[in-house]
């Protein structure tokens, strides 16, 4: 079709541009076309099976490269190292990516579509309610899904995980008999290391059903009911004052239309000595107003209402809330750790979630999300930061 040539010649043109990696690409007609630079380490090789990938990487962007390879309409030798060359060169995939994909109809949707509490509360549940069973079979121990922080190259995940938590506990700085608030729970995993090691009283909030209800089942297991309250909530329904809050990688799901709403919650249920230690994903400064007014792949597929806020426009959000930056730490290079034992622990036991009912199709998106975070991170297009704030 006349459409695929010309959007094979948008993309190949493009190409030529590449300044980091090299790529060889065998073209669904059997043509082998290199580009950037042949002596870097990062190479990736790629056999185009389906005449539309160019235009779909032209139409639909970073969702037009995962439909591409659900579908397999590609094939290449390192799906991470793949991405990784794209973000690593973003800027000249830009001039092709998603070109079609109109901002202004993305802007009128963020408007149109907001992170009410009941969508909030359906988002959260097509992706968290897909099991507690699918979760547990490749997280760690401790079944925690964010970002560990390693100490060292050899020290493992859970361990790594539980120095995430410690890490965050030294940016809150309890005191004895402390009041903590946790927003966004997810199965207890940093409720039961704090309330462990802790003398404090802790209310951990969620609004997935079946998070809630493992994190309750395994706070009384350990013998924490005492010390530790889970409750199904919405953050936005807070209404109290504590000494801490914590935070971990919850604000990603708060949407964009709502960063205002969830500072103000911290302000208003923070005593005013009190201290609030967030992990947040963020994209660069720099990709900001384009991402904000584009859907992405991990939007349309992983999760639904999801956001990813730059640093500036956080601290912009604490400012006009009356908070200001104490602490800050950047682990980017922990999280793509972590996804790289993710995906391999997922693929080690696909045969397993395969007996839940989930396809070759779920495989491939998954594959693809675990890939595409990992990317992010190593080219440093996102980041992962602990902070902590305090009252003006």
């Amino acid at each position: 079709m006349i459409i695929y040539n010309v959007s094979d010649s948008i993309v190949f043109k493009a190409l030529k541009s590449i300044n980091c990696g090299y790529l060889e690409i065998t073209t669904f007609d059997g043509k082998v076309l290199n580009f950037g630079n042949q002596n870097d380490s990062l190479k990736v090789k790629i056999l185009i099976k389906h005449p539309s990938l160019t235009y779909n990487l032209i139409r639909y962007g970073s969702i037009g490269l995962a439909e591409s390879y659900m579908k397999n309409y590609f094939e290449t030798n390192n799906l991470s190292d793949l991405i990784e060359l794209t973000a690593k060169n973003i800027k000249i995939i830009y001039k092709f990516s998603g070109i079609l994909d109109f901002p202004a109809i993305n802007y009128i949707k963020n408007k149109i579509i907001k992170n009410t509490k009941t969508r909030s509360k359906e988002n959260i549940a097509r992706h968290y309610d897909l099991g507690n069973d699918f979760f547990s079979l490749w997280l760690d121990k401790t079944l925690t899904y964010s970002s560990a922080i390693f100490e060292n190259d050899k020290q493992n995940l859970s361990d790594a995980q539980n120095n995430k938590y410690q890490k965050l506990i030294n940016l809150l700085k309890p005191k004895n008999n402390s009041n903590i608030l946790e927003i966004g729970c997810g199965w207890g995993g940093f409720a039961e290391y704090l309330g462990k090691k802790y003398n404090v009283n802790l209310h951990c909030i969620t609004i997935s059903q079946k998070q809630f209800e493992f994190a309750k089942e395994r706070i009384h297991r350990v013998g924490l009911n005492e010390k530790v309250n889970i409750e199904i909530k919405d953050y936005r329904e807070l209404k109290g004052k504590y000494d801490s809050i914590a935070s971990i990688e919850m604000i990603e799901a708060v949407g964009q239309n709502y960063l205002e709403s969830y500072f103000n919650v911290i302000k208003n249920n923070l005593s005013a000595d009190g201290r609030a230690g967030i992990q947040a994903i963020t994209i660069d400064d720099s990709l900001f107003d384009r991402y904000k007014n584009k859907q992405d792949f991990i939007q349309k597929y992983i999760f639904p209402g999801g956001f990813l806020p730059s640093k500036k426009s956080l601290y912009n959000y604490a400012d006009t809330n009356g908070l200001k930056l104490n602490e800050y730490n950047s682990y980017a290079k922990d999280y793509s750790d972590t996804l790289i034992l993710w995906r391999n622990e997922f693929n080690r036991k696909w045969d397993l979630i395969k007996k839940q009912g989930f396809d070759l199709t779920f495989k491939k998106m998954w594959e693809f999300y675990l890939s595409y975070c990992e990317a992010g991170f190593k080219s440093k297009n996102i980041d992962l930061i602990q902070f902590s704030l305090c009252n003006k």
